[in-house]
């Protein structure tokens, strides 16, 4: 490469630069890209609002400021550069902690250090302005400013830990933007939880996983996505292991991948499984002994990078992944199965059977949306040879009861019922089942926790339904009348919780059924309704 090339790259690329000029972050302590192709991504975004969603010690915000250093040197801005965390405490604490050491062990940079303060550094008559998302009240009126936001045009914003900011001063530092060419905005944090902050951000970007080609089979794994299936244990070593043939893969064979590449905003997932100082057996010994279920929702946070609650109030989508098998889906069954259907503006369908008293098969579930489609959702039940379906009593209770009475099959409508105890109460007369919806919300929840639920092997559909199973959540809150502690299952996030309802009207219909061995059950001859044909 000639001197020229050299001298473009480094200026236009951070991480070319970091490698070129052997930048050292502390005494001794070098920046490495080694082991770390997911930055290279990040770093040179071809959007301008960007969202990261990371676990711990993956490099990100130490990436992140060496580019707003990297971006004055070679002033690319003509404005400020913005550093937001969520105190004005914890902002300076980083400057002095991690930005004061880069010009102190770094000579041909401390040269071009016009001004160094803990709030303000000044490179090459470009300024990193460090600030706190603190508010403070205007008067007696609800609005809220603050002095830190004021009066400063910037170009770029990085907003390290949005989750713990407050959301006013989020909105109040994009307008300190308007008058930039540039218009850059950067969001990274560990997430808290579902629907929230970071969270929020990411399912709103384009979604970019960090998928690695395994070198075997030519497939593609995401770490933090197919978790546990991810790591595996060879020789009483864990490795990173490929989910298609279990061969070891290798993290410098990735690459991101946008699952919405047309969206405006980029997103990315960085779990912690991706960095080469990742303690994987350290990692999975807290995965597999949780001292309790915080401990397994900060696990969740910290190293998968996934937003949550405490376990034993909400499922996450590694306990949903935990639960699949080798099989794929199944559009067609031998075995008489039991369905549940969730409806509303599309039907969510989850079917299975019962392999023993208190474990479950999930051999198909699917979200049919046509103007038809309760008329797909007939075919599909004879194709899986349904025998008992319990399906949502409503919103489109016409539907329903039109579906249902013209169907060859035991189809129960769906109440739920606040006083209804114990055993769900069968109406076969009118067609209706009445079961109380926490109680069934919790038998839920508990079949998956204990992996007696088994489930197909990993595709599009499954991450759906493993998202769609984390948006309800159980919530204590005391009666605003009586005081008293009333324990509810509520809809968080963005609410689309219809894969956890239909997988709760699916066991409620195996509980009708006896438990089936595979392909033991025989398929009764099919009766022709002419109302769906």
């Amino acid at each position: 490469m000639t001197d020229e090339l050299t001298d473009n790259l480094i200026k236009a690329d951070c991480l070319a630069w970091c490698e070129h000029s052997k930048l050292k972050l502390n005494d001794g302590v070098r920046f490495e890209l080694a082991g770390r192709p997911y930055l290279d991504d990040i770093v040179n975004c071809d959007k301008r609002v960007m969202s990261v969603i990371k676990g711990s010690q993956v490099c990100l915000t130490t990436a992140k400021f060496l580019e707003a250093v990297h971006g004055c040197y070679f002033r690319h801005f003509e404005k400020n550069i913005i550093y937001m965390l969520p105190t004005v405490k914890q902002a300076e604490t980083l400057s002095k902690i991690s930005f004061d050491p880069i010009f102190q062990y770094n000579p041909f940079l401390k040269k071009k250090l016009n001004s160094n303060s803990a709030s303000l550094k000044t490179i090459n008559g470009r300024s990193i302005v460090f600030v706190g998302a603190q508010s403070q009240k205007v008067g007696d009126s609800t609005a809220k400013d603050s002095v830190n936001l004021r009066s400063i045009p910037a170009d770029i914003v990085y907003r390290d830990e949005i989750d713990l900011m407050d959301p006013d001063m989020v909105e109040i530092s994009k307008q300190r933007l308007n008058a930039s060419r540039h218009r850059i905005e950067c969001n990274f944090a560990s997430p808290t939880v579902p629907g929230f902050g970071i969270d929020q951000l990411w399912t709103e970007g384009d979604m970019r996983y960090f998928q690695i080609r395994c070198s075997h089979c030519g497939k593609y794994t995401c770490l933090g996505r197919d978790f546990p299936n991810s790591l595996l244990c060879v020789n009483n070593v864990w490795r990173r292991s490929c989910v298609h043939c279990q061969n070891e893969i290798h993290t410098q064979d990735g690459r991101f991948e946008a699952e919405y590449p047309n969206r405006r905003n980029a997103s990315f997932w960085v779990d912690g499984f991706v960095s080469p100082m990742a303690d994987l057996e350290g990692y999975m010994y807290r995965y597999n002994n949780p001292k309790n279920s915080a401990a397994k929702a900060e696990f969740e946070r910290s190293i998968l990078g996934q937003a949550t609650i405490e376990a034993s109030c909400q499922l996450s989508e590694t306990d949903v992944r935990a639960c699949c098998s080798n099989q794929g889906m199944s559009t067609f069954s031998d075995s008489e199965c039991c369905v549940g259907v969730d409806t509303g503006n599309k039907l969510h369908v989850v079917a299975g059977y019962r392999t023993a008293p208190e474990t479950y098969r999930v051999i198909h579930n699917s979200c049919i949306d046509s103007k038809d489609a309760y008329a797909e959702l007939y075919d599909l039940c004879d194709k899986l040879n349904a025998k008992t379906l319990v399906i949502d009593n409503g919103p489109d209770i016409h539907a329903v009861r039109k579906f249902q009475n013209n169907t060859p099959w035991e189809v129960f409508r769906n109440i739920y019922s606040e006083t209804q105890y114990k055993i769900p109460q069968w109406d076969h007369n009118d067609g209706i089942v009445k079961c109380n919806r926490n109680e069934w919300c919790d038998k839920v929840h508990g079949v998956v926790t204990t992996q007696n639920l088994v489930i197909p092997r990993r595709c599009y559909e499954i991450d759906q339904f493993a998202t769609s199973m984390t948006k309800t959540a159980k919530e204590t809150k005391p009666h605003p009348e009586t005081g008293i502690p009333k324990t509810r299952w509520l809809k968080v996030g963005d609410k689309e919780d219809h894969y956890f309802h239909a997988t709760l009207y699916f066991l409620l219909a195996c509980s009708q059924r006896s438990p089936v061995v595979d392909g033991h059950a025989k398929k009764p001859i099919k009766v022709v309704n002419k109302f769906y044909v």
